[in-house]
């Protein structure tokens, strides 16, 4: 049997407290984590995920009035897809605060609701076991996030959170299946993978407890036949139906989504078997490799062999982690445009096999030992996290000066260096920097996504093939797969430099081959700003690198 905490829904915090409460699985305690969680925001003016100057830049684009200059060069187009919720967010905050402000409160609201939704979740299930909790807290800045995947992080949050609390209200089943049924499609909006965990975590849960429920050693032959001719599966299947059937809400917008949607541009899906082996090891990739590495081994060790120490799993605990894994392994990882779509749920995976491990069985000196040994891994983590972001946000304000030399209203090609990981283990990410041109100067970038079915954006401006929209922006560095990739040589060379105003270079260092149609207009390290003259005398000067 399983003890279900009651709903109080005239309090602010829907979760009672039980005797044997956690600290850290308290009210107070999970307000104190996600608050320290979201702390390294308050260090940066635009988070210093890769992808969310580029949201704040679309953002900037569907807030653009008729006499901006960005109406010259791009329309924004508002389409029934499963991949809005930033854009929803950040259009009902930059309204009343502007598009800076709606992108740093949509991404901190992101994170905290992605970490809240993790210990609510693991409060639920696992009140008095829960000594992971700080374990699966790492994961959050893992690399979904630290990518700027901001619609999956929000799906995935809001999943996780509309989960916990669903589970509390199974007492009042007309208050849950409202709920599922609001939520289900508010999260499917947001970000389709992420807003289907919410379905995958109802009915792995539920399955999960019928299966608890059956007598101990059902699985041995002879023990299995009793149970398949013994065991009341009508009543199983009518608690199923009660349990499940709001999950109709998700198979209504997912039709709806197929017949209201634009076609897709892309219709190919894509395994990639390396890249789902190579994120076994990358997931946790930040700052330092042999911090990551020692943190990510520890972890799969914990969930391997936790059990040799007293970690235990209840089926209604484990099947949650273990389905959502096992999704990681079976999707394609691109899907009609969309890169990376398996590799994000790599994270929520492990935070929920980590977190929902119970180990209140196991001696108390080893339970409080992972407890507190994750505490220091993750407040040892969240240190030189806060720390690289100060970095980040120094290094993004000595890039942005550039742009204090653009005309307002200008057309601006960007070329960056993408980061590699031969060359470094940590990133630069400045991959969508140029996005805030968009921002400051209300300037043309090549540096939107624009994926018709997909994106929002639509570029009006085209100034010559495959220069108008992401990836053209990115260049590679020669210490890259061998010097094989696009130097930034081979970019220029064909670029149509002629059909734009400014040639912006991040981190690229100098071209081998001067063009006279650019003039150095600044300069600060490997990143440089050429105006572009027609017909004008070569003017390259720049200062040693």
């Amino acid at each position: 049997m399983h003890t279900r905490l009651k709903f109080r829904p005239m309090t602010f915090w829907p979760f009672k407290p039980t005797a044997a409460e956690l600290p850290w699985l308290s009210s107070p305690g999970i307000a104190l984590a996600v608050l320290l969680i979201c702390l390294p925001f308050v260090l940066v003016e635009v988070p210093p995920l890769i992808d969310i100057p580029g949201h704040m830049g679309a953002a900037a684009i569907e807030a653009a009035g008729p006499n901006s200059p960005l109406e010259k060069y791009f329309s924004w187009k508002w389409v029934f897809t499963l991949n809005i919720g930033d854009g929803v967010l950040m259009k009902l905050i930059g309204a009343q605060f502007g598009v800076l402000a709606a992108g740093w409160w949509s991404t901190v609201l992101a994170t905290g609701l992605y970490a809240g939704g993790c210990l609510a979740t693991i409060r639920v299930l696992n009140a008095r076991g829960g000594y992971g909790a700080p374990w699966a807290l790492m994961y959050v800045f893992s690399f979904p996030l630290l990518t700027g995947f901001l619609n999956f992080i929000l799906a995935t949050g809001l999943s996780l959170t509309t989960f916990a609390i669903a589970v509390m209200l199974e007492d009042q089943p007309r208050r849950r299946a409202a709920l599922l049924i609001v939520i289900q499609p508010v999260a499917l909006l947001c970000h389709a993978i992420g807003g289907l965990l919410l379905g995958l975590l109802i009915g792995a849960n539920a399955v999960g407890r019928e299966m608890d429920a059956l007598p101990t050693g059902w699985w041995r032959p002879a023990q299995f036949r009793q149970v398949v001719r013994t065991h009341d599966w009508r009543a199983v299947m009518r608690r199923l139906v009660v349990l499940l059937w709001p999950l109709l809400a998700a198979v209504i917008t997912i039709l709806l989504w197929k017949v209201l949607s634009p076609p897709p541009a892309r219709s190919f899906n894509r395994w990639r078997w390396d890249e789902k082996s190579w994120f076994l090891i990358l997931t946790l990739r930040d700052q330092s490799m042999i911090l990551d590495a020692a943190t990510t081994c520890a972890s799969y060790a914990l969930i391997l062999f936790g059990w040799i120490i007293g970690g235990r799993w209840k089926w209604s605990q484990f099947l949650p982690g273990a389905l959502v894994l096992a999704e990681f392994v079976a999707i394609p990882s691109d899907i009609n445009g969309s890169n990376f779509v398996d590799v994000r749920l790599l994270p929520v995976a492990c935070m929920l096999l980590l977190g929902l491990a119970d180990w209140s069985r196991a001696r108390p000196v080893v339970a409080k030992t992972v407890a507190y040994g994750g505490m220091v891994l993750l407040a040892l983590r969240l240190v030189i996290t806060a720390a690289s972001f100060a970095d980040y946000a120094d290094d993004f304000r000595k890039q942005l000066v550039a742009l204090q030399h653009v005309e307002p209203g200008s057309r601006v090609l960007a070329f960056v260096e993408h980061s590699c990981l031969d060359e470094s283990w940590r990133n630069t990410r400045r991959d969508h920097l140029a996005s805030l041109a968009s921002i400051y100067r209300q300037a043309w970038v090549n540096d939107n996504w624009a994926v018709p079915g997909l994106h929002m954006v639509v570029p009006r401006f085209r100034p010559g093939r495959n220069f108008s929209a992401d990836p053209s922006e990115f260049v590679w560095s020669p210490g890259c797969a061998g010097g094989r990739l696009r130097s930034v040589d081979t970019a220029l060379k064909s670029a149509p430099i002629e059909r734009v105003d400014y040639v912006w270079l991040i981190d690229t260092g100098l071209p081998k081959r001067p063009d006279p149609r650019l003039q150095l207009v600044w300069q600060d390290g490997r990143s440089m700003l050429f105006a572009v003259r027609p017909l004008a005398i070569p003017n390259w000067q720049p200062r040693g690198l």
